[in-house]
């Protein structure tokens, strides 16, 4: 049995705003580049003319401004941001409940809230957090495709719509297609597979079935035929059956006759490899930029993918492209984009731009942390 109370407690965290100490060690200026006047301080009600710029003099700052935090496993100063981090959500390790099969549902921090959201197709019509995204919206008749969507009495819900579409039958609960349906041939319930002798259409004699056939519903009828990925091409059928495979034959692509060109192979009974790609083993790449094979068959770019970014090939060399907020400030191709930009002290909005480490103080959002100097400071 769930605990519900141990899912509403945690999905009821709020914010809790945590500081660091606070200290102002050095002023910098803000305001016009290139301005050489000493800063001068005003009267909050002086008058001004135009849009003259003000100068402000800051000071670097080691509070955590809202909703950053410092928590313990993670490294550097203000790096947490509580509003959407899963395992400090609201306050330092508070976390949300983990992806849940059994709930059919995933949990995301939101302003700081543990927040339930539904996986595809699936949805919380009851609204209690105990049992999850309870509705298959796919099939649900008093949920069909939405909460409260109810189809009519003795109405299917398939694949989230009442009834079923055009060409479709309903047999036992399930849409299907009369046509080709080997379970519900010509009639619902009449399979193929368990249909009288006198019912199939025999090509080469009653029992028979040459290689690569099998007994399939044909326009809604019970024939032996060849099954996927295979044709009868020499027109043999009681003979040699259906000795063509389809899915990788150059001579018989996808269908009987169809022909590839000498520099293109059949795969999934598709002629591949056009102009300006090569063959290697069984796909057609673009040389100049596949990284797998960037430059040549079988050269890989390395690095892994990540949200900080991936590895990619350019004009067949192998580069690496870095996601907003990441940065490869070693130049090592192999561990990526290692730099968090927007966190990282030593490398704070770049690879470049160092705080004042020594002193504490953090990179939040890319930018050394600062705020306004108290004038009295200046004295």
């Amino acid at each position: 049995m769930r605990n519900g109370n141990r899912f509403g407690a945690i999905l009821s965290a709020s914010v809790v705003a945590i500081a660091v100490s606070t200290a102002c060690s050095e002023r910098l200026r803000a305001g016009v580049d290139g301005a050489s006047e000493p800063p001068a301080f005003t009267k909050s009600d002086a008058g001004t003319e135009g849009e003259a710029p003000v100068d402000v003099m800051m000071c670097k700052a080691f509070d955590c401004p809202a909703p950053f935090a410092t928590c313990l496993d993670k490294s550097g100063l203000c790096t947490t941001n509580l509003d959407n981090d899963v395992n400090h959500c609201g306050s330092c390790d508070e976390q949300c409940p983990a992806e849940s099969d059994e709930l059919k549902a995933f949990f995301i921090c939101a302003t700081g809230r543990c927040q339930m959201l539904c996986r595809k197709d699936f949805g919380d019509c009851d609204k209690l957090i105990d049992n999850g995204c309870e509705a298959r919206l796919e099939s649900d008749p008093l949920n069909c495709g939405a909460c409260g969507k109810a189809c009519s009495p003795g109405e299917i819900c398939w694949k989230g719509a009442c009834g079923c579409p055009s060409g479709k039958t309903n047999c036992n609960g399930k849409c299907v297609d009369l046509r080709d349906d080997d379970d519900n041939c010509g009639a619902c319930g009449r399979a193929c597979g368990a249909a009288p002798t006198e019912s199939i259409g025999w090509s080469c004699g009653e029992g028979v079935i040459p290689d690569g056939a099998s007994v399939a519903c044909v326009d809604s009828q019970c024939k032996t035929t060849c099954t996927a990925g295979r044709s009868d091409c020499n027109k043999d059928f009681c003979r040699d059956g259906c000795e063509v495979f389809t899915n990788d034959d150059t001579k018989h692509c996808g269908s009987c006759g169809t022909t590839c060109k000498d520099e293109q192979i059949c795969s999934d009974g598709k002629c591949l490899c056009d102009p300006g790609t090569t063959r290697c083993d069984h796909a057609c790449v673009d040389l100049q930029s596949d990284v797998r094979n960037c430059g040549a068959c079988g050269n890989v770019c390395p690095g892994l993918s990540s949200l900080a970014g991936s590895p990619v090939c350019k004009q067949g060399r192998c580069s690496y492209a870095c996601a907003v907020g990441y940065a490869d400030c070693d130049g090592r191709l192999e561990n990526g984009c290692e730099v968090d930009t927007t966190l990282d002290a030593l490398h704070c909005g770049s690879c470049t731009t160092s705080c004042d480490v020594a002193a504490g103080q953090p990179c939040v959002a890319g930018k050394c942390l600062t705020q306004p100097c108290d004038a009295g400071a200046l004295n």
